[in-house]
């Protein structure tokens, strides 16, 4: 019995213990290092370092920008007045910031302003697709830690990533400060790319949940209003191929849900930033030239003009919208004639 019970302990340490360890030690989406992230090669899993570490520090900032990696560019530091922060991550839902705000309001975290960039993707993804490595919500580690670190926890995990790591040639050393200091990704000159803006695809998820997020956009904008946030919705740029395959999507529609919800600025559809290959990284992110662009027409009431007429930083509400949805129709049409 007692060499039975020997063989199992062995058995437990070589199969569970150790694969542990290893994968704690590797670390490649940082959730155990989530104070302390390395420039690995493999991107953090966002969502949760960046709740973790403001969570440990609540007073630092007082303004977060929320939204997908298209968000990821917008250089809050050039927010004056306010302290504000990039929340950026992977794919990030209206489902999923509307749990990191009421995370905030549960710790007693309240934001002077929040700003949200939502887009085609958010209502074409499906939040259960990011129950993994990657994306997996920092509420999973509280509402189920263990299905949470079981991700990080499997060596097959680690090990997949284990080459691209030991692989990674150059090392930011900007990366972990601009991470915690600013959150935003890319810097100003990122845009020189290999991406094939000739045989580009449009960006954009094969789900379709349009009804139930704009009901998460309702609670979210009313779990704000009930905590004295201000909350500013604001529509990404789209590169046209993916604005295109986007409108067959229902995409207008969504602006209207929108409309009846909240007032928000617009800064997708058929303009001279969409349609311009240089000012976009890839058929999805645009630059962060374009984003100081976004900045401006939001916080401080820019006018591009010729850009406005096109419904870039034009605000919307339930009064203007069919009027709005008209003149993205024939920017549309403009753009198809002179192309």
């Amino acid at each position: 019995m007692k060499k039975f019970i020997i063989k199992v302990l062995i058995f437990f340490i070589a199969v569970i213990i150790v694969p542990s360890i290893i994968s704690y030690r590797i670390d490649p989406f940082n959730v155990f290092h989530a104070l302390n992230i390395k420039d690995n090669g493999v991107e953090p899993n966002k969502n949760f370092v960046k709740m973790t570490y403001i969570l440990n520090n609540p007073d630092k900032f007082d303004t977060y920008v929320f939204g997908s990696s298209r968000v990821g560019n917008i250089h809050v530091n050039n927010m004056w007045g306010y302290k504000a922060y990039n929340m950026t991550y992977s794919e990030c839902l209206p489902k999923e910031i509307l749990a990191n705000v009421r995370t905030f309001v549960n710790n007693g975290i309240y934001p002077k302003e929040i700003f949200v960039g939502v887009d085609n993707l958010s209502y074409t993804i499906d939040p259960e697709s990011h129950m993994n490595a990657s994306n997996a919500p920092y509420e999973l580690s509280v509402a189920n830690p263990f299905e949470f670190y079981s991700y990080y926890l499997d060596p097959s995990i680690s090990l997949s990533s284990y080459f691209t790591i030991i692989n990674k040639h150059e090392i930011d050393d900007y990366y972990s400060y601009r991470f915690y200091e600013f959150g935003w990704n890319s810097d100003y000159g990122d845009n020189k790319t290999s991406y094939d803006f000739n045989n580009a695809k449009p960006s954009i998820g094969s789900y379709y949940r349009l009804e139930e997020t704009l009901d998460e956009i309702r609670e979210l904008v009313e779990l704000c209003n009930d905590n004295g946030i201000k909350i500013t919705l604001f529509t990404n740029p789209m590169y046209y191929v993916t604005y295109d395959e986007s409108v067959k999507k229902n995409y207008h529609e969504f602006l209207k849900g929108l409309s009846e919800i909240t007032e928000f600025c617009n800064f997708s559809g058929y303009n001279a930033i969409s349609v311009n290959s240089e000012n976009w990284i890839d058929n999805s992110h645009y630059t962060a030239e374009v984003s100081d662009m976004v900045l401006e027409c939001m916080c401080f009431h820019a006018y591009y003009e010729g850009l406005y007429e096109e419904g870039f930083g034009y605000w919307i509400n339930k009064d203007n919208i069919n009027k709005f949805i008209e003149m993205l129709n024939d920017s549309a049409i403009k753009y198809n004639s002179i192309n």
